[in-house]
């Protein structure tokens, strides 16, 4: 049987590919035991605001070189009173907006007085929101599995460790950092991501792709979100051994 298993850093209310490659794997190892890496998006957050793509970014506390299971998110800082108030105009005549409010506002209101941590306040959003949109997988954190291990092996390991038969990543990693021979000698094979975000009900303008999740569930019933965010299946993904 296959066991697939993909590896995602923690993100602010991730995007929808975020959601399609978690949603086609059995195991979801969140690596939260690397640097942060505001360049690749992890603290921001991809809104659709007057007809054009706005990015709205969180405050993480720790400095450039912090790893994900020590930073903070700036809770303090002004930017929750203005986060609400971009929603409330971005998304207040969409048909889900109750959703979308309790989904994101009461979540950040419940976490800004308990403090969480940039690991949990994503974790936890992530996984709940798997599991309201069907997902029945397995989460794991990469904190107790190996380490001492370069990027390209490490994940081969990993994926090895918890009997996977494939790892499921995405195309520029698998350019930029994925060493084959790490997974065939594991006997691991590769299945890269190729999902295209089907166009969906929005909000004025022409339809943005790839938008934060919390665009789709302002806009779509968590059925209809489902069934797009699994849209495809792995047709078209490229499998590597």
């Amino acid at each position: 049987m296959l066991k697939k298993i993909c590896i995602y850093q923690p993100n602010v209310f991730p995007p929808l590919h975020y959601f399609n490659r978690i949603m086609n794997s059995d195991v979801w190892v969140v690596l939260d035991d690397v640097q942060l890496n505001r360049k690749v998006g992890q603290t921001r957050i991809p809104l659709k605001i007057n007809g054009h793509e706005h990015n709205f970014i969180i405050p993480v506390l720790g400095g450039n070189r912090v790893k994900i299971n020590a930073a903070s998110i700036a809770y303090h800082e002004d930017w929750i009173a203005k986060f609400k108030s971009a929603l409330s105009h971005a998304y207040g005549k969409s048909p889900y907006f109750d959703t979308l409010w309790s989904s994101a506002v009461e979540y950040i209101d419940y976490h800004r007085q308990m403090d969480s941590s940039f690991t949990l306040f994503c974790e936890q959003f992530t996984t709940r929101m798997l599991r309201k949109l069907g997902w029945q997988g397995e989460v794991v954190s990469s904190t107790d599995l190996v380490m001492n291990m370069k990027a390209s092996e490490r994940i081969a390991e990993i994926v090895y460790q918890l009997e996977g038969t494939h790892y499921v990543g995405g195309g520029k990693g698998f350019e930029q950092y994925v060493d084959m021979e790490h997974f065939r000698n594991r006997n691991v094979s590769i299945i890269v991501q190729n999902w295209k975000c089907p166009e969906y009900p929005q909000s004025k303008g022409k339809f943005v792709s790839n938008l934060s999740i919390l665009d789709l569930i302002a806009n779509v019933s968590l059925d209809e979100g489902r069934q797009l965010l699994l849209s495809g299946g792995l047709n078209g993904w490229e499998v590597y051994k």
